[in-house]
């Protein structure tokens, strides 16, 4: 189950919720239940988005993004949804760019991102 709140200036709840299936195929194509709630906001901090669980997990996302870049930023925090499913933990005493985490989330952003540009692109012609 997933449920977004809030709204992107460019796009829809639905296309929103696309990029997310899309993303969790992409990721962990045998998961069945998976509970996510995406919030859309002007975070204050200077980033692009958040991942945490407590009884589900919680994506937050920066709203004033281009389109590219908020889901590129979706598909980052996806991939700690899945290193969290998979019980990999972010080491927070190793520098934030340094962490195999975080090398690992911008590493299939921009792969995931690249692909399903292409998809997208390619289902619209």
């Amino acid at each position: 189950m997933c449920e977004v709140n809030g709204r992107h200036p460019s796009l829809s709840q639905k296309e929103i919720l696309e990029v997310f299936f899309w993303g969790v195929s992409q990721l962990m194509p045998r998961k069945e239940n998976l509970d996510v709630r995406i919030d859309i906001y002007n975070i204050d901090d200077n980033v692009t988005g958040y991942h945490c669980k407590t009884d589900i997990h919680e994506i937050e996302i920066e709203k004033d993004q281009n389109i590219s870049d908020f889901i590129t930023a979706l598909f980052h925090e996806l991939v700690h949804v899945r290193q969290t499913e998979r019980r990999i933990f972010s080491d927070e005493s190793i520098a934030y760019y340094d962490r195999p985490t975080e090398i690992e989330a911008y590493q299939l952003q921009e792969e995931l991102y690249i692909k399903w540009k292409k998809n997208f692109q390619s289902t619209r012609q």
